[in-house]
């Protein structure tokens, strides 16, 4: 029976976190009756009564900065960082890239082999009836199946193809009790990437920590039991990135190493980037490196390392600390995907011409009665973000972790969130608080009309239904769902100007339009239409 509760790591029930997999959309975490609103005009904004962030243009924060790694240039790193996470053959089947998951506005959108069945193990929602099935049409989840991801047909590693030129590893299949031999899926719904560099952990649990050790994604708690090869702050991205490459579920055969001999660096190093995919001579970044006519990059993996980091070590030398050099550059790549360019930011910067009147309505019930604004705070829009915790500390006002609230979309007990433990068995939470029992992080909103769906479980199909959900209060009451979590009294009419503003004021048009920094090589997926390679940065004004 598929376990999509259990936390020892890996995992195919919440699955394997990643910005990939360990995923789900807990959105609009609201709450109580903190804002206030000056209505005169039906556009003004609100006015927050106490500390915590109001809106702001994204522009206005900084990235939090990293400290402690060993990149020496930027620049190289961002190239390595881009080409890693699309890279194909970093699946153990060759097949599977960190983007298969994140390919439109940081998320996935496929419809086939992507429903996960839940603990009971039978699938039975969005009239699918099995694995490998395509989902027609998108709907709302009424039991405890969810939608997550396709990743890798269950396989256990046997070596490392010595072969340069072949993308997948020797592996046996061996199939699974729930999937067959179709791809196994996630047991949350993958997030977007973008504007994650401003959560203080990742994950949809948080098991993400901020600090990175250079080999898995538990910093310096309980649960690494690795040791450090770098000691980083304001990392949790780079933890993120060491997650799901050699997940068994997600990305990669059973019982692959990151480091050493017949390890995923030993393989990498000696490949040419991209060697598969077409990239673009107008991408933003791997532009200067595509080949001519092509596919992939003039340059080897191992000598992208060398430039990111300032080092002549040999491949036989760099693969020892590969999980580090990963885990970094993936950061570094990622932390350039921010959407400041929202109508929104916009409008918030004086323009009052970014909005129509139905959006801006739609920004002060964000704000005012429907009560967004609480937990989507800052520029950010999530209380989960660096900035947020520094401002108002490390509990939320239930008593639980910063950033984490179970809003009673299921059942507490088919999820424990951020009170799953680790494979040490120590909890993620830290506070250890009862209200940490079904949390999941705040997502930021932006962007949020391009996503499939929403919530960790991808439970709701669309904006209006999640409106909804939270206009009557939340559909469990669970024990330890947050108190800010009240009907809200929502007419029709302010739901429609809140689905406004979300959908299109939301919206960066350049993540919209694959636009730079957002562009990216070409991508074959398995389940949905391959991505054309795109870049250029002409679209949007």
């Amino acid at each position: 029976m598929q376990r999509v509760a259990s936390v020892s790591v890996p995992f195919k029930g919440p699955a394997s976190g990643r910005l990939f997999g360990f995923t789900g959309l807990g959105l609009m975490a609201t709450g109580a009756g903190i804002l206030s609103l000056v209505l005169s005009t039906g556009t003004s904004l609100a006015t927050v009564v106490d500390d915590r962030l109001p809106l702001a243009p994204l522009s206005s924060v900084a990235a939090p900065a990293p400290s402690g790694g060993t990149i020496a240039n930027q620049a190289a790193a961002v190239q390595l960082g881009k080409a890693l996470f699309w890279d194909v053959q970093v699946g153990g089947d060759g097949k599977q890239a960190c983007a298969s998951c994140h390919f439109v506005a940081g998320e996935d959108t496929r419809l086939t082999n992507t429903v996960n069945p839940g603990n009971d193990g039978i699938f039975n929602s969005e009239g699918i009836t099995g694995p490998g099935q395509t989902i027609l049409a998108v709907r709302n989840i009424t039991n405890d199946d969810r939608l997550g991801s396709a990743g890798e047909v269950a396989a256990n590693f046997i070596s490392v193809d010595p072969d340069s030129s072949h993308a997948a590893d020797i592996c046996n299949v061996t199939g699974d009790p729930v999937f067959g031999q179709n791809r196994q899926v996630t047991g949350r719904k993958a997030p977007e990437v973008i504007n994650a560099v401003f959560n203080r952990d990742n994950f949809w649990d948080g098991r993400a920590n901020h600090n990175f050790n250079g080999f898995n994604p538990f910093g310096n708690t309980g649960n690494n039991g690795d040791g450090n090869l770098v000691n980083m702050t304001n990392s949790s991205l780079a933890s993120q990135a060491d997650g799901p490459p050699n997940n068994p579920v997600e990305m990669s055969c059973a019982h692959r190493a990151f480091n050493g001999a017949n390890s995923l660096g030993a393989k990498m190093l000696a490949r040419q980037p991209l060697q598969f995919q077409q990239v673009s001579s107008k991408d933003g970044v791997l532009g200067p490196l595509a080949s001519a006519g092509g596919n992939g990059l003039n340059t080897s993996y191992g000598d992208l390392t060398r430039a990111a980091f300032g080092t002549s070590d040999s491949d036989s030398a760099l693969e020892n600390s590969f999980s580090s050099y990963w885990g970094q550059a993936v950061q570094a790549y990622e932390s350039t995907l921010i959407s400041d360019k929202t109508p929104m930011d916009k409008y918030l910067s004086g323009n009052q011409s970014a909005l129509t009147q139905n959006q801006a309505n739609g920004l002060n019930i964000f704000q005012g009665k429907g009560q967004c604004a609480v937990c989507h705070a800052g520029a950010e829009m999530t209380d989960a973000s660096v900035n947020f915790y520094n401002n108002d500390g490390p509990l939320n006002r239930d008593g639980g972790d910063q950033g984490f609230h179970n809003n009673g979309v299921r059942p507490t007990r088919e999820d424990g969130g951020r009170a799953n433990t680790g494979p040490n068995g120590v909890a993620w939470s830290v506070s250890g608080s009862s209200f940490d029992r079904g949390a999941f992080k705040t997502p930021s909103l932006r962007n949020v009309g391009l996503r499939r769906s929403f919530f960790h479980n991808g439970g709701k199909a669309t904006l209006t239904d999640v409106v909804n959900f939270y206009n009557r209060g939340g559909d469990f009451a669970n024990a330890e769902k947050s108190k800010d979590m009240k009907q809200l009294s929502l007419s029709s009419s302010d739901i429609s100007a809140l689905v406004d503003f979300m959908k299109n004021g939301l919206t960066d048009c350049r993540v919209a339009k694959e636009q730079a920094p957002f562009d990216h090589p070409a991508l074959p997926l398995n389940g949905g239409a391959d991505r054309p390679a795109t870049g250029g940065n002409s679209l949007c004004s």
